[in-house]
């Protein structure tokens, strides 16, 4: 028996079969090792010199897990800061050297005129600033501000941020209406108030007080005009630092003609505005109703239009007095109904065509408005005229997206929105943009660089001021006249007094 069985063990098919089955035993206890139900091999003693060596199949090793990859957390660097972005040491360094220089010869501190370097220079800002930074600072009202005052204030509320935001943290009261959050008209009342008394284009106003009071009034008018985009009376930090605001008060200190700056500031255009309120404005209220508002540009708007406007749905009104208009909101209103092309006033206008607020003017809105229109074009031309003539010549000229659904979009990307506005309810300029007046044309062409604001104002100016001049020289004609008339009386008188036929 022991003979066959060592015959058995010598036959090169058992020696094939006994190694297939060891490998296939080593390599299914490795397997439980990695899967962590490994057993215990201690027990086995089948010496095997050929396992370690012997190749893996294909199959086996597809059944072996490999271990998963632990997900690596990408680093995000922080980009934001609603406090600034932290300082440098360099930048640090940079500031305390500067700092030091000037105030280096005023041990004692600087007076509000000995700090205007540190407002331009080191705190980037207009000189019109000036005195904001220095009352702020000198809160206990000392007079003087010293280093470690300013240095102070600095690292707290500016070295942080850009000019910009610098300005409406100057601007804005901590303690006021808005706090943090936004500026009103009176948080730029000092501002605008140190421009008046200090740029030299305005000092022939020092001897007029109720024109500085009506000029603040309209300049800051005009800045929530174009800069609080909401109309809500609360001008945010990104509507302040979307503007050109910074910029133009910057302009301030290097132009003495202040009608040079068209933003916000020109003297010539509060003067334009003034008095086309001040023809409207029959008692001097400084308020006007729906009759006064009837009489702008000798009648040229629709009734309907202008009751969409005393109603506020171009733009809620400042006024408190229900169904009138005060004299900032007319700032409003003149602005957008010359200049049509910004997008102010395209969403002004848009508001009052759009009776049901669907974001849409349509065809039966159109309709309404133009109603009125149509008569007094027919009145003037003795000429029918056919709304559904009038609708085919919008859509061609707009291209809605929707055939007789406009958008502001659609307005906007055909700059066509003063033609279409025009049409609708102003009849002065639509009849003079038909009669294309090459002087108008050559004015637009010639000065690109102004709106059809500007340009507008500037004519107005000139004309105001030609109509001055000649009431003046037709008021001291009148008055020599009077002169002669009295010297003549006076002779007369003489003569009756000498002759002896009276007596």
């Amino acid at each position: 028996m022991d003979d066959l069985f060592v015959q058995f063990l010598s036959l090169p098919e058992t020696g094939i079969l006994i190694r297939s089955k060891l490998r296939s035993f080593v390599e299914a206890e490795a397997v439980k090792q990695l899967s962590g139900h490994s057993g215990s091999m201690d027990s086995l003693s089948i010496p095997s010199p050929l396992s370690p060596n012997v190749p893996r199949s294909p199959t086996s090793a597809g059944r072996r897990k490999k271990p998963k990859k632990q997900a690596q957390g990408i680093f995000i660097k922080q980009f934001y800061f609603p406090e600034g972005p932290p300082i440098s040491p360099q930048i640090t360094r940079r500031d305390t050297m500067t700092m030091h220089t000037l105030f280096k010869e005023h041990p004692n501190g600087l007076a509000v005129e000995e700090f205007f370097p540190v407002t331009t220079t080191f705190c980037a800002l207009s000189s019109y600033c000036n005195s904001l930074i220095f009352s702020q600072i000198d809160s206990k009202g000392t007079g003087r501000v010293s280093q470690r005052m300013f240095w102070d204030y600095y690292t707290k509320n500016m070295q942080k941020f850009d000019p910009p935001t610098r300005l409406f943290k100057l601007l804005k009261s901590e303690t006021g209406p808005g706090g943090q959050q936004y500026l009103t008209r009176e948080s730029f009342t000092p501002l605008v108030e140190e421009v008046v008394r200090r740029h030299p284009g305005l000092e022939f106003l020092k001897s007029h007080p109720e024109f500085q009071a009506r000029y603040s009034q309209t300049v800051k008018a005009r800045i929530f005009y174009k800069v609080n985009r909401a109309a809500n009376e609360q001008l945010t930090l990104g509507e302040f630092k979307r503007s050109n605001f910074c910029q133009v008060l910057g302009l301030l200190d290097e132009e003495d003609d202040i009608n040079k700056i068209h933003d916000y500031f020109s003297y010539e255009h509060f003067y334009v505005i003034y008095c086309k309120f001040w023809e409207l404005d029959e008692d001097h209220d400084f308020e006007i109703d729906n009759k006064d508002l009837m009489r702008y540009d000798d009648f040229a708007l629709t009734t309907k239009v202008i009751d969409r406007v005393m109603e506020g749905c171009g733009r809620p009104f400042v006024s408190r007095t229900p169904g009138r208009m005060g004299y900032e909101d007319f700032v409003v209103f003149l602005m957008s109904e010359v200049d049509k092309t910004s997008d102010i006033s395209l969403e002004y206008w848009f508001r009052c065509l759009d009776l049901d607020g669907d974001g849409v003017i349509a065809a039966y809105e159109l309709e309404y408005f133009f109603s009125e229109q149509a008569q007094r074009l027919q009145q003037l031309s003795q000429e029918e005229v056919l709304y559904t003539d009038v609708l085919c010549q919008l859509n061609d000229m707009v291209k809605p997206k929707r055939e007789s659904c406009f958008t502001k979009k659609d307005l906007r990307n055909t700059k066509m929105a003063t033609q279409f506005f025009n049409i609708i309810f102003n009849l002065s300029r639509h009849v003079i943009a038909e009669q294309r007046d090459p002087i108008l044309i050559h004015q637009v062409h010639s000065t690109p660089e102004l709106c059809d604001w500007d340009r507008y104002a500037i004519n107005e100016y000139i004309k105001l001021a030609e109509s001055e001049i000649n009431e003046s020289e037709a008021f001291d004609q009148a008055n020599e006249e009077l002169d002669w008339d009295a010297k003549e009386i006076d002779v007369n008188e003489d003569m009756d007094d000498g002759n002896p036929l009276l007596d």
